[in-house]
């Protein structure tokens, strides 16, 4: 199969990649194995470490259910780079498999690895007109801190390294790459150019790579979309982020686009005076979900559904690169009936089957495996006590807790994001920690939505109909390889089949 490398540079990056993972999670499908490749200088990020966990999740749960087709969910592949070129026949190891680890920046300061009490006099006065005193005492080990031309010195190691190396020996004329930055912050704003740029020159350990120089490449630049609390001794000052993304957006135009060393360009923002917690890296770095992240996941799936030919005949056109954005049909709360058609076809119905999954496994499987419904039962692929304490259904449900989670922080968020009627469960550090839902009925909890009424006058309502369901999805699927494959099948099928009659 195709690959479709997705670079997340900086915390965005990690973000919009978590949100992708969630909706691929949930059946949102591509027709190509996604590689992400995460690009950070700050390795104790909060934000980073819950997005790889949640990718070695994913993969966990993808690798033992992928080739049985009635199984819905998890159905996109995702590899690590390592599993790329192992697969290749290399014996390369890409570390911490999804991420790209910076050398030189930890416990460093910014004149320390530039190594600037070694220059000449000439040199260091040359130095310290590009750079500020804070500048050069920068310490790199919590990423740039808003400072693009930092960044760009240290982030230019990347086209060097093992990493650039086994992805451009690995990248074949019919996989894709895409791009995820900020353009407000250090990290992203400076990465973005300089990874086009060593893309295109199509050059890596002075061995040439046409089909990497030709490459169909996508990227999101995403503009300001919150804020952090003023705090006088942090060098990150949300005022500045206006000023940075008109000079970036300026230098884009005459580098990015102007030179048109890109073929699709997707722009996000939003002006909603959202403050965050001024925290300039590290293990508190931990944002809630925001929809614009959502949305910029979305981007991803797009740029996988624009065919070659219809890129190709972008680029003989005076519109090349083409430009998107991506819009609502209301301002304030979001909700699945706010967006449009495009954008609701993909979401609501795998949005709202694995909301249920969700719940239903949270709240009912194990009063369900104890009434030994027909559906828990099969001679050699049981669904039962033993096998809910199996690694496979530990891993997701650690994954469907954070799926949880992510759709609590999103509804918190401004703008918030409700597709469903749930109520954050919020600890004593401000910090979600799950949903829980208060209604009589379950099928009320798609805002916006009513439910039909009477599709089977002999089942009740609430959990016993979705029993109904899983046992006809079970008898028509009949035996399965192995007990996570037919759980699967069974619950993506039974519970996509009663969404669709009971609320879509």
């Amino acid at each position: 199969m195709a690959k479709l490398y997705v670079f997340g540079i900086g915390g965005t990056g990690a973000r919009v990649i978590k949100s992708l993972t969630m909706l691929l999670a949930t059946g949102v499908t591509t027709n190509y194995d996604i590689v992400p490749i995460l690009i950070d200088p700050d390795s104790a990020s909060g934000d980073l470490n819950k997005t790889i966990k949640l990718l070695r999740d994913y993969q966990n749960i993808q690798k033992q259910t992928e080739e049985y087709e009635p199984n819905l969910f998890f159905k996109n592949k995702i590899s690590t780079l390592t599993d790329v070129v192992v697969e290749k026949g290399s014996s390369v190891k890409v570390v911490d498999g999804f991420r790209f680890e910076l050398d030189g920046v930890q416990n460093y300061r910014f004149k320390d690895f530039i190594d600037f009490n070694s220059l000449d006099q000439n040199n260091k006065n040359l130095t310290k007109l590009l750079f500020s005193e804070k500048n050069l005492d920068a310490e790199l080990e919590v990423g740039f801190k808003g400072h693009p031309n930092i960044g760009s010195v240290v982030l230019n190691q990347f086209s060097k390294s093992e990493v650039f190396q086994s992805f451009a020996d690995s990248f074949q004329e019919e996989d894709r790459i895409f791009i995820i930055s900020s353009i407000f912050g250090g990290t992203g704003a400076a990465g973005f150019p300089l990874l086009l740029k060593n893309i295109r020159k199509g050059i890596v350990g002075g061995k040439h790579y046409a089909h990497l120089k030709d490459a169909r490449i996508g990227a999101i630049s995403i503009q300001p979309y919150f804020k952090v609390k003023q705090d006088e001794s942090s060098e990150i000052d949300s005022h500045s982020f206006i000023t940075k993304t008109k000079a970036a957006l300026h230098y884009y135009s005459r580098n990015i686009t102007g030179n048109k060393s890109i073929n699709a360009l997707y722009y996000i923002g939003d002006t909603v005076d959202n403050p965050y917690e001024n925290i300039e890296g590290g293990t508190k770095q931990k944002n809630d979900a925001h929809f614009i992240e959502v949305a910029s996941a979305l981007s991803v799936i797009d740029f996988a559904s624009i065919d070659d030919t219809q890129l190709e005949t972008i680029k003989e056109t005076a519109t090349y690169p083409v430009y998107k954005e991506f819009g609502v049909m209301a301002d304030g709360q979001i909700n699945l009936n706010t967006l449009y058609e495009s954008t609701r076809e993909i979401l609501l119905s795998n949005l709202t089957s694995y909301f249920y999954f969700n719940l239903f496994l949270k709240e009912k499987l194990n009063w369900a495996i104890s009434k030994s419904y027909p559906f828990t039962e099969d001679a050699t692929a049981k669904i039962d006590s033993n096998f809910t304490h199996q690694s496979f259904y530990k891993t997701l449900s650690n994954f469907n807790l954070e799926y949880r989670i992510w759709l609590a922080q999103l509804q918190r968020n401004q703008v918030s994001f409700t597709p469903f009627e749930i109520e954050p469960v919020i600890n004593q550090y401000n910090e979600v920690t799950d949903f829980k839902v208060n209604t009589k009925s379950i099928f009320t909890l798609v805002r916006n939505i009513p439910e039909r009424k009477g599709i089977n006058p002999f089942a009740q309502n609430n959990y016993e109909l979705f029993v109904d369901h899983l046992n006809k999805a079970s008898h028509k699927l009949g035996n399965a390889p192995n007990t996570p494959k037919r759980f699967m099948g069974v619950f993506s099928q039974g519970i996509k089949t009663l969404v669709d009659k009971k609320l879509l």
